[in-house]
């Protein structure tokens, strides 16, 4: 198996040398037909020329005149149209007496003719085809028979192939001499690209220069550069990513250590209870922290990339039952009204949506809140939308806060909700916009509390 050469000049030189080449064989193919044509109708007129000069040259009494044979030699040392054909014979013949009168020095001693008929043949003379014209004159006594071996043709066509063909070929390799140079100046700014990226800082991400290149090499450079944006982004969103964990990580794992040595020296029960409610309070935390930053990772990184068509309902469903107990546990009331909302996403990326908002709701919410989760259908200037609410009863946030409420490490408002890090609805946002879907901050229950709604676009075909 045959493979195609990998550089792109290796393929357009092959590519143009085949075409040219093609082109050019069917050209000289039909050049050397036309040719071989025109020689034949040249030899066929000259024969004929010859002929009908030598008729009209000889005497009206050539008849009685010539008793004896005579051989006429023509002088044919110069070039004719045909080329140097000493080989040219010809005969004249006594019609009634079936005599020769005159003949050439090439003619051979029978008559080129035998049937003395008139006009063009192809005779085999001793083994050698010959073309042959007859001519008579008005009485029909004289006849004179010119011929020349079809030899001479031949060797002629050999000469002017020859000829030819060296012309054409060296025509055939000036061209691709040219094709070559031009290829090797139209490729130069590629070339050069390819050293400029060769010499390049490995975190240099800065955008190609696309000036010069060939309309054809600019998609792909600028495409290229749309890679390197998402590279650079990509890498800034692990930076960001290491700052925030390090930064966020720092306090909760001093308190924690602040708590174990307390708890490590409590001089009493009461104060080592407390001191221990301390590190495990620090402990959830340290845990809430270290997941909401392990989902924030995920997101950054295109986690939706595997969107399946499901229910939004089942998937908070799934999410609420995880948070059933600790709503319990902490005299919290969670609310489902869950109803059928068809999506097209990633369930592990709209998981992490349903888990930040009931964790955000149930930890603001205050003692005693109660948390509503619902899920619908719901259709807006004519557009069919999958909703999804969470809302709360609790202290809510201050109107001027809604707005900001979605930055990364935003914790306004106040009582209860200065308490979290700030990371749990910039994740939520995230989802969304990687969903094409929207979210807003809105009231909570019975205008109370705060609540979030987001809007899906509803499955194709549901």
């Amino acid at each position: 198996m045959i493979r195609a050469p990998r550089s792109l000049r290796t393929r357009l030189l092959a590519a143009l040398a085949i075409v040219l080449f093609t082109g050019w064989a069917g050209w000289f193919a039909l050049q050397y037909v036309q040719m071989s044509k025109r020689q034949v109708g040249d030899l066929d007129g000259m024969i004929r020329n010859v002929a009908e000069q030598i008729l009209q040259s000889l005497p009206e009494d050539i008849t009685g005149a010539a008793q004896q044979p005579r051989r006429f030699e023509l002088d044919l040392e110069e070039k004719t149209a045909l080329g140097k054909f000493d080989l040219l014979a010809f005969q004249a013949w006594d019609l009634d007496a079936r005599r020769r009168l005159v003949s050439s020095r090439s003619a051979p001693a029978q008559a080129m003719v035998d049937d003395f008929e008139d006009g063009f043949t192809s005779q085999s003379i001793d083994g050698v085809p010959w073309r042959v014209y007859s001519v008579r004159d008005l009485r029909g006594a004289v006849q004179v028979q010119v011929g020349i071996p079809e030899a001479a043709v031949h060797l002629e066509m050999r000469r002017w192939f020859h000829t030819s063909l060296g012309t054409a070929l060296a025509l055939l390799l000036t061209l691709g001499l040219a094709v070559w140079l031009v290829i090797e100046w139209s490729l130069r700014p590629v070339a050069r690209l390819g050293e400029a990226l060769n010499t390049r800082a490995p975190l240099d991400f800065a955008s190609l220069p696309d000036a010069g290149l060939p309309s054809e090499v600019v998609p792909l450079v600028q495409g290229f550069n749309r890679l390197l944006e998402r590279l650079a982004q990509a890498l800034q969103h692990e930076r960001e990513f290491l700052g925030e964990a390090a930064h966020e990580l720092r306090t909760p794992l001093a308190a924690l250590l602040a708590q174990a040595q307390v708890l490590q020296h409590a001089g009493d029960r009461d104060e080592a209870r407390t001191a221990l409610a301390e590190l495990i309070s620090g402990i959830e935390r340290t845990a809430r922290l270290a997941q909401q930053l392990l989902d924030a990772a995920r997101v950054e990184a295109g986690g939706g990339a595997r969107e399946t068509d499901l229910d939004l309902a089942l998937v908070a469903g799934m999410v609420a039952d995880e948070f059933a107990q600790v709503a319990t546990r902490e005299g919290r009331a969670l609310e489902l009204d869950l109803r059928h909302a068809p999506v097209r996403g990633d369930i592990d990326d709209l998981g992490i949506l349903v888990r930040n908002l009931l964790d955000n709701a149930l930890r603001h919410g205050g003692p005693g809140a109660r948390v509503r989760l619902t899920t619908a259908v719901a259709v807006e200037e004519g557009t069919r939308i999958a909703l999804l609410a969470v809302a709360d009863d609790g202290p809510g946030i201050p109107d001027a806060d809604r707005e900001r409420v979605f930055e990364r490490f935003y914790r306004g408002g106040n009582g209860h909700r200065t308490s979290g890090i700030g990371m749990g609805l910039s994740l939520v946002q995230r989802v969304v916009a990687a969903h094409g879907g929207q979210v807003r901050c809105v009231a909570g229950i019975d205008g109370r509390g705060c609540g979030v709604e987001v809007r899906l676009p509803v499955r194709a075909g549901s």
